[in-house]
């Protein structure tokens, strides 16, 4: 079964200010990695981040939360990947 995933309103305006390329790569690779195994491609933080997973596409990297029941990804940042861990 295929996950689903959402955006939080945070992480939709972090995409919307990226250039029309970046953005239709990352909606690209999160359909054909993220959505179909999840488990492969999410990889867990630890320390401050801990609970939250990142998830790779080129020099961006998008944190995301992982709700198994609902077979749901919900992704919080959308940030290059020099930017993407400072508070």
């Amino acid at each position: 079964m295929a996950w689903k995933y959402k955006f939080s309103k945070d992480a939709q305006k972090q995409l919307r200010k990226l250039d029309s390329k970046i953005q239709s790569r990352i909606k690209k690779v999160i359909y054909e990695k993220l959505v179909l195994n999840p488990q492969l491609n999410l990889l867990p933080l630890a320390g401050d981040m801990k609970g939250l997973y990142k998830f790779r596409v080129g020099d961006y990297r998008l944190l995301c939360v992982k709700q198994d029941e609902e077979l749901c990804i919900l992704v919080v940042k959308v940030k290059h990947r020099k930017e993407v861990y400072r508070k």
